[in-house]
C-alpha cells in the first residue's frame, strides 16, 4: 500500500512537472504571435506612412512642374517641337498624342519620347524622330504629356475647334481715290481648351462694286503666324491702294485658312473725294509704313499717304475753311516701342495727342483752325531704333 502511494505521488510529480512545460511552450507561442502581429502591424503603418508622405511629395511635384511650349515649326515634314522648362523641377517628357484633325480616318496615336529638360533649360527637336509625316496643308492636335502626368496641348495649323474672337480694322476707311489704306485682322486665342495655337495663316477676301479697283500694296505681315498662348492676340496687315468714284465701298472679309466655319469678319471702305477740305464733316487721316530716322519729331502726310517720313518732308496741310479738328484715332499694328502722335496748328501743340504701343484715341480735346491756318500731324516714337506701321484719323468738322 505504501508502496502504491509513493508510485502516484510521483506520477502526480511527474505530470505537473509536464503541464509547466506545454504552459510554457504554448506562452512561447502566443507571445510570439502577438510579438509577430504587432511588429507586423507597425511595418505596415510605417508603410503607409511612406505612402502617404511619398504621394504627398508627388502631388507637391506635379504641381511645381512647369514648362512652356516656345516654338513649333516642321522642317522636312516633321515637327520641331521646343519647349523651355520654366519651373524648379526636372521635366521628364514621356508620351506624345496626336490627333489629325483634318483626315478623320487618321487613328489618334501614342508615341513614346522619354527626354528630360532641367530646370531653366530648352528642348529642342522633339518630334523630329518620330515615325510621322506632318503636313502642311493637314491640322493636328497634339499633347504633350510628362511623367508625373501634367500635360501640355496646342494646334498646328488648326483653328478650327471653335470659333476665335476675331476683329477687323481699316484705317482709314474713308480715302480719297488713289491713295493707301492699312487692314489689320486681329485674331485672339479664346479657346476654352487653354490649348495653343501655332502656324495658322490668314484669308482676306476683296470685294470691289463696279468701277472700283484694289490694288495690294503688301502683305499680309506675316504670312503666317508660329504661336499664339492663351489668351494672346496676333495681328496680321495688308496695305491696299484703292480707286473709283466717290461714294463707292469695298468690303474686306478676313478669316482664317483651316478655321472654323463661319468664323470670319468684315468691314468697309468707302471712296471720297477730296480737294482741299470739303464743306461737310469728314474724316481724313494719314500714316507711316517704314522705318524713321530718330526718336526726333516727324511729320505724317494726311490722306492715307503711308511713305517714311524720313524721306518725305512736305507733311502740313494749309486750311481753306473755318473748323475744328477732334477725336483722333490711332493704330500702332507692327514694331517696338510706343508711339505718340500730336496734332500741331501753325507749329504749336494743339493739345490733341495720345501715346500707345498699339491703339489709343482723344475725344476730349478739340482744335478750332481758321482760313490760312497750318496743321500738320507729328510723329515720335520711343525706341532708338524707330519703325513699325502707325496709321492714324482724326476729324474735321466745318464752321
Amino acid at each position: 500500500m505504501k508502496y502504491q502511494n509513493t508510485i502516484f505521488g510521483k506520477e502526480l510529480r511527474d505530470r505537473k512537472g509536464i503541464s509547466t512545460v506545454i504552459g510554457s511552450v504554448f506562452f512561447i507561442i502566443i507571445f510570439t504571435s502577438i510579438a509577430s502581429y504587432v511588429i507586423y502591424s507597425m511595418n505596415q503603418i510605417d508603410q503607409f506612412g511612406v505612402a502617404v508622405i511619398g504621394k504627398g511629395q508627388d502631388n507637391i511635384n506635379r504641381n511645381n512642374e512647369a514648362f512652356e511650349i516656345t516654338s513649333v515649326t516642321k522642317d522636312n515634314n516633321k515637327f520641331n517641337v521646343t519647349i523651355q522648362n520654366t519651373g524648379q523641377l526636372p521635366v521628364n517628357i514621356t508620351r506624345l498624342w496626336i490627333q489629325n484633325k483634318t483626315d478623320p480616318t487618321w487613328p489618334t496615336t501614342k508615341f513614346t519620347i522619354n527626354q528630360i529638360v532641367a530646370p531653366g533649360q530648352t528642348l529642342t527637336k522633339i518630334g523630329e524622330n518620330l515615325p510621322l509625316t506632318a503636313k502642311s496643308s493637314q491640322a493636328y492636335d497634339i499633347s504633350l504629356v510628362t511623367e508625373r502626368g501634367n500635360t501640355k496641348e496646342f494646334l498646328v495649323n488648326s483653328a478650327s475647334q471653335k470659333p476665335l474672337y476675331l476683329q477687323l480694322f481699316v484705317l482709314p476707311d474713308k480715302i480719297p481715290t488713289g491713295f493707301d489704306t492699312t487692314i489689320l485682322f486681329a485674331v485672339t486665342n479664346n479657346m476654352s481648351n487653354n490649348g495653343i495655337l501655332t502656324n495658322f495663316a490668314p484669308n482676306l477676301s476683296v470685294i470691289t462694286p463696279v468701277g472700283a479697283t484694289t490694288t495690294l500694296v503688301s502683305g499680309p505681315e506675316p504670312s503666317t503666324y508660329p504661336i499664339l498662348q492663351k489668351g494672346d492676340t496676333a495681328y496680321f496687315k495688308w496695305v491696299y491702294n484703292i480707286s473709283g468714284n466717290s461714294g463707292q465701298g469695298i468690303n474686306f472679309t478676313a478669316s482664317l485658312q483651316n478655321g472654323y466655319l463661319g468664323n470670319s469678319v468684315s468691314r468697309n471702305a468707302t471712296i471720297t473725294q477730296i480737294q482741299g477740305l470739303p464743306i461737310i464733316k469728314t474724316i481724313i487721316g494719314g500714316g507711316l509704313n517704314g522705318t524713321i530716322s530718330s526718336t526726333s519729331l516727324n511729320y505724317l502726310r494726311f490722306f492715307g499717304d503711308s511713305k517714311p517720313s524720313a524721306t518725305y518732308n512736305l507733311k502740313s496741310m494749309i486750311i481753306p475753311i473755318n473748323g475744328t479738328f477732334k477725336n483722333l484715332y490711332v493704330n500702332k499694328g507692327t514694331g517696338t516701342g510706343t508711339a505718340t502722335l500730336t496734332l500741331y496748328k501753325n507749329a504749336a501743340l494743339s493739345g490733341i495727342t495720345c501715346t500707345t504701343g498699339t491703339s489709343c484715341s482723344d475725344k476730349i480735346h478739340s482744335l478750332s483752325v481758321i482760313s490760312g491756318d497750318t496743321v500738320a500731324m507729328a510723329l515720335q516714337f520711343s525706341n532708338s531704333t524707330p519703325n513699325g506701321d502707325v496709321a492714324f484719323t482724326v476729324e474735321f468738322d466745318p464752321t
